[in-house]
C-alpha cells in the first residue's frame, strides 16, 4: 500500500483553497510540537463516540486520533450517538466550549444525512459560527464522512462547501477512502461490518487520515486571516434554547408524567415526559421561529403528533420498525418560519394502529432555533421611501374594515391602542403598507396575510412603504397593532397594491364584539419575555396574544382593548388613573374622546386593581380606602356609555386578588349593586390562572380559556 501517495491525497483533500492551512490550525498544531498541551474536542454522532470499535472510547477514531498526536493532546469527545447538528448546536456551549477547546473535529455527515434537509445547513453552519465566534475560537476541521461506498453525499457535499466558505480545513474521507480503493490499496468492506458505522478497521483509517492531514497542515503555507463571512443558510440556530429535564414544564397536562428513557450517552440528560394513554396530551411555553422536538424512535414505541399555535399538525414517528434492538433519538421539526417570538406548543399521543397498544409514546426535549437578539429580527418585509406613484389607496377607503377605536390623524388613521386592527381583501402578487411612528418608541405589528404571520417593526422615525412580496392570487390582510398604547402610536398612511391589483370587497363582520377594559395584564405586557419581565424590546411584549384578545378569537368575535401598564382606578405608577383616559383615542389627555361606536360592543370587560394594590404597596402603603365606591362609578360609566351591552366584571391575573381582599369585595359589591338596581346584564369572574410575574402566553391562554367557557356558559347563552 502506498502510505505516501495516501497522504498526498488526503493534504489536498484537507486544506482550503490554494492549498493553504489556516492559521489556527498551524498554531495549534506547532504549540504541539512545541511540546505544550492541547485540548482536543470532538463532535458527532455514533461513529465520533466510537460506535462498533470495542472498546467504543478507546478504540473508536477519536481515541485513536488523539494517541497519534501524543500524550499532549487531551481529548474531550462529545460524540452522543443518534444526534445530528441540529441537536449537536444545542450541546455545543456545554460539552464543547465550555472545555475551552484548541481544536474542534466536527462530524455530522451521516446522522444530517437524515435531519431535515431544510435544518442540516443552517444547524451545521451554526455549529462553525459559534465555534469561530467564541470568547477563545479554536482551530476547526470539518471531516465529511459518508456510508459505506461513499454515499449519500448530501449532506456532507454541503458541510463541505461551508469549510471552504469559512475557509476551513476539511477532511473528505470519503473520496480519501474511495481513491485508495480505486487504487486497490483497499476495500470498502475491510472497514464496515455494517453499512452505516465503520468497524474498528474503520475508525483506524479515519484516524490515520486526520493524524496526517494535521501534521501536514502545520508545515503548510498560511491563510491570512478572514473576517467571518455573511451565512449562507442564516443565523437561526446560532440562537438556540432547550428545554429538558425540570425546565421542560407544561402549562397543561393530561395523561403524560415524567419518565421515559434518557440518552444513555448525553451527560446529564434528564427524563422528559412519557405517556401510554390514548389520550395524553401536553402544551408548552416556548420560543423562536423553529421549533422541534427531540423524540424516542424504536420499534417498541408509538407516535405522537405535534403542532405549534394554530399551525398544521405533524405525526412525530417514535414507532419505527426497523430499529430492531436499538433506542433511537430523531429531531422533528413541528413550526418553521414562525414568527419571532413566543409560541405555544401542543403534543399529543397520535390516535393510529397502535391505539390500545399499551406502548409508550415519549418526548425528552423540546428545542428552538431563530431566538434572535432584537437587532437580527428578521423581516419578511422590505422597507422603501414612500414612493410618490398614483395608486396610494387611503386609509379611509370604504373598502377597509377598521375594528378598534382607531382615530384620525393628517393623513391617515390613528393607530395607539393595542389590538387595532385593520381587515381587507385584495389580488397581486404584493402588497405595501405605509406606516409612520408618531409617538413613543418602536412599533411592532402582526400583519397576517391568508392565515400566515409576519412580524413588521417601525424602527426609525418618518413614514416608509413596507412591501410584502405575495403569490399571485386573492388575498385576506388582518394588520393589528401589537404595542400597548402607552408605549408607542403610530399614523397608518394607505396602501398599495401590485399593479393590476385590486381591492376587493371586505371580509364580512364578525358577528360579536368583545371590549376590554384593563392594564398591563389585558395590554399582553411581558408576555413573550424569557426570564424577567423587561420593558428594553417590545417586540417580546404582544397584545394580539394577551387573554382579551385570544378569547376573542376563540369567539369568532371582534376584539377593542383599551389597556394601559400601570394603571388603575385609584392608584398609578405613571402618572394617569383610567377615569381620565379611557374613552379617548389614546392614553392622554390631549387625545380626543372618542364617541360611542355605532356599532355597540356585545360584552364589555373590565380587569382593573391589580395597580391600585401594587402600587400603595411598593410603598408599604395599602389600597385606597374609597377602592370600592371609585370602583363602582367607574362600571356606572361603562354602564352609561354602554346601555345595552353585558357587562363582565373580571379579576386576577396576577395576584393583587389574593393578596388583598377589598379587590374582590369591590367586585362583587359593584355586580351586586347594579343587579339589585335592576340592571341583569352584570357577571363577576375570577381567574384560576395567574402567574405572579406579569403572565406569559401560556397564562393568558390558560386565562382565555377559562373566559371563553364563562362567556359560553354564562353570559351569551
Amino acid at each position: 500500500m502506498n502510505l505516501l501517495k495516501g497522504f498526498a491525497l488526503s493534504l489536498s483533500l484537507m486544506l482550503p483553497a490554494a492549498g493553504q492551512a489556516d492559521a489556527r490550525l498551524q498554531g495549534v498544531m506547532q504549540r504541539l510540537q512545541a511540546g505544550e498541551t492541547i485540548t482536543l474536542a470532538t463532535i458527532g454522532g455514533s461513529i465520533t463516540t466510537g460506535y462498533a470499535a470495542q472498546p467504543p472510547r478507546e478504540r473508536g477514531w477519536a481515541a485513536l486520533l488523539a494517541r497519534s498526536l501524543g500524550p499532549k493532546a487531551k481529548l474531550v469527545n462529545a460524540g452522543v450517538s443518534g444526534t445530528d447538528s441540529a441537536a449537536g448546536v444545542q450541546r455545543l456551549q456545554t460539552q464543547v466550549l465550555d472545555k475551552s477547546p484548541d481544536l474542534v473535529i466536527v462530524e455530522f455527515g451521516v446522522n444530517d444525512q437524515w435531519l431535515d434537509p431544510a435544518v442540516r445547513g443552517s444547524s451545521y453552519e451554526a455549529i462553525l459560527r459559534r465555534l469561530l465566534t467564541s470568547k477563545k475560537p479554536p482551530a476547526v476541521v470539518v471531516l465529511g464522512l459518508t456510508q459505506q461506498g461513499n454515499q449519500a453525499r448530501d449532506a456532507v457535499d454541503a458541510q463541505l462547501k461551508l469549510a471552504a466558505h469559512y475557509g476551513l480545513a476539511a477532511l473528505d474521507f470519503g473520496r480519501w477512502m474511495q481513491a485508495r480503493v480505486d487504487a486497490g490499496e483497499d476495500r470498502w468492506a475491510a472497514l464496515y461490518d455494517e453499512p452505516v458505522h465503520p468497524n474498528a478497521t474503520g475508525h483506524q483509517r479515519i484516524a490515520l487520515a486526520l493524524a496526517e492531514t494535521l501534521r501536514a497542515a502545520a508545515r503548510g503555507p498560511v491563510a491570512a486571516p478572514a473576517p467571518l463571512p455573511e451565512p449562507v443558510y442564516g443565523r437561526a440556530h446560532e440562537f438556540t434554547r432547550m428545554l429538558a429535564g425540570e425546565t421542560l414544564k407544561p402549562y397543561q397536562v393530561r395523561g403524560f408524567e415524567r419518565g421515559g428513557e434518557v440518552h444513555p450517552e448525553w451527560t446529564g440528560q434528564q427524563p422528559g415526559w412519557v405517556s401510554k394513554a390514548d389520550d395524553a396530551e401536553a402544551h408548552f411555553l416556548v420560543w423562536g421561529r423553529e421549533v422541534a422536538v427531540f423524540h424516542a424512535e424504536s420499534e417498541h414505541y408509538r407516535n405522537l403528533e405535534a403542532w405549534v399555535d394554530d399551525g398544521p399538525v405533524v405525526t412525530l414517528r417514535g414507532q419505527v420498525p426497523e430499529r430492531k434492538g436499538y433506542l433511537g433519538w430523531h429531531y422533528a421539526v413541528v413550526g418553521r418560519e414562525l414568527e419571532p417570538g413566543a409560541h405555544l406548543l401542543h403534543v399529543r399521543v397520535k390516535k393510529d394502529e397502535w391505539t390500545g397498544s399499551g406502548r409508550p409514546a415519549s418526548l425528552l426535549a423540546v428545542m428552538s432555533a431563530g431566538i434572535f437578539p432584537p437587532e437580527l429580527h428578521p423581516s419578511d418585509f422590505v422597507r422603501e421611501a414612500p414612493s410618490s406613484k398614483p395608486g396610494l389607496i387611503a386609509a379611509d377607503d370604504p373598502k377597509l374594515r377598521w375594528i378598534g377605536r382607531v382615530g384620525t390623524a393628517p393623513g391617515g388613521k390613528l393607530l395607539a391602542w393595542s389590538g387595532s386592527e385593520l381587515r381587507a381583501r385584495f389580488t397581486g402578487d404584493q402588497l405595501t403598507l405605509r406606516l409612520a411612528p408618531s409617538r413613543g418608541s418602536i412599533n411592532h405589528f402582526t400583519v397576517e396575510v391568508d392565515g400566515r404571520r409576519h412580524a413588521l417593526a417601525l424602527r426609525s422615525s418618518g413614514p416608509a412603504d413596507w412591501r410584502l412580496p405575495l403569490t399571485t392570487g386573492e388575498h385576506e390582510l388582518r394588520l393589528v397593532k401589537r404595542t400597548e398604547a402607552s408605549q408607542a402610536e403610530s399614523v397608518f398612511l394607505g396602501l398599495r397594491l401590485a399593479e393590476g391589483g385590486k381591492l376587493l370587497d371586505p371580509p364580512a363582520p364578525r358577528p360579536l364584539k368583545l371590549e376590554f377594559y384593563g392594564d398591563s395584564i389585558t395590554a399582553g405586557a411581558c408576555n413573550g419575555d424569557i426570564g424577567e419581565d423587561q420593558y428594553a424590546d417590545l417586540s417580546s411584549h404582544d397584545g394580539t396574544r394577551a387573554y382579551g384578545a385570544v378569547t376573542a378569537a376563540n369567539l369568532g368575535a371582534d376584539y377593542v382593548g383599551i389597556a394601559i401598564s400601570g394603571i388603575g382606578i385609584t392608584a398609578t405608577w405613571d402618572q394617569l388613573l383610567m377615569p381620565e383616559v379611557w374613552n379617548r383615542y389614546a392614553p392622554r389627555l390631549d387625545a380626543r374622546v372618542a364617541p360611542p361606536d355605532a356599532r355597540a360592543p356585545d360584552v364589555v370587560l373590565l380587569n382593573l386593581g391589580q395597580n391600585d394594590h401594587g402600587f400603595p404597596a411598593s410603598k408599604g402603603q395599602t389600597i385606597a380606602t374609597d377602592f370600592g365606591p371609585r370602583y363602582l362609578a367607574f362600571v356606572r360609566g361603562l354602564r352609561a356609555r354602554y346601555p345595552q351591552a353585558r357587562i363582565v366584571l373580571l379579576m386576577g391575573g396576577m395576584s393583587a386578588p389574593r393578596e388583598q381582599p377589598a379587590i374582590p369585595r369591590a367586585v362583587l359589591g359593584a355586580m351586586q349593586t347594579l343587579r339589585a338596581e335592576g340592571d341583569a346584564k352584570v357577571w363577576s369572574y375570577r381567574f384560576e390562572a395567574f402567574s405572579w410575574a406579569h403572565p406569559r402566553i401560556d397564562v393568558h391562554a390558560l386565562m382565555a380559556d377559562e373566559l371563553t367557557r364563562f362567556l359560553k356558559d354564562e353570559v351569551l347563552k
